[in-house]
């Protein structure tokens, strides 16, 4: 696997990360990204790992999840903690694996102003 596709996949999962419901109506899928093969089961478990995680989770802590009737699973780590424009931030490693395929890269997320968090621009 070349540097641009694990580039790619993971310019996809940032896309695909940001659909954290209120934006799930704007993800783009694409066919060999883990998350594209997520059940709604699947999304749902990663979704509330992935609040869960951002919220509560300690710097360096792995939070593993997974389905056991789609065998899809994945894990999050907090990487740092930081302050954007006045708002927490957090810096997240982010691995999926579902339909045989992995993936996984770094993204920044920002709590907004409803309490959600947001993919940071």
């Amino acid at each position: 696997m070349t540097l641009n596709s694990h580039w790619g996949r993971g310019l996809l999962l940032l896309v695909l990360v940001a659909a954290v419901p209120a934006l799930a109506q704007n993800v783009l899928f694409m066919k060999d990204a883990p998350y594209a093969h997520f059940t709604e089961e699947d999304h749902a478990i990663f979704n509330e790992t992935l609040n869960d995680t951002l919220s509560n989770g300690a710097e360096g802590e792995t939070r593993k999840w997974s389905n056991p009737k789609t065998r899809a699973s994945g894990e999050m780590t907090p990487l740092k903690s930081f302050e954007r424009a006045g708002r927490p931030c957090r810096s997240l490693s982010i691995k999926n694996k579902a339909k045989g395929l992995t993936g996984s890269a770094k993204y920044n997320f920002c709590k907004q102003d409803t309490g959600k968090w947001a993919l940071a621009n």
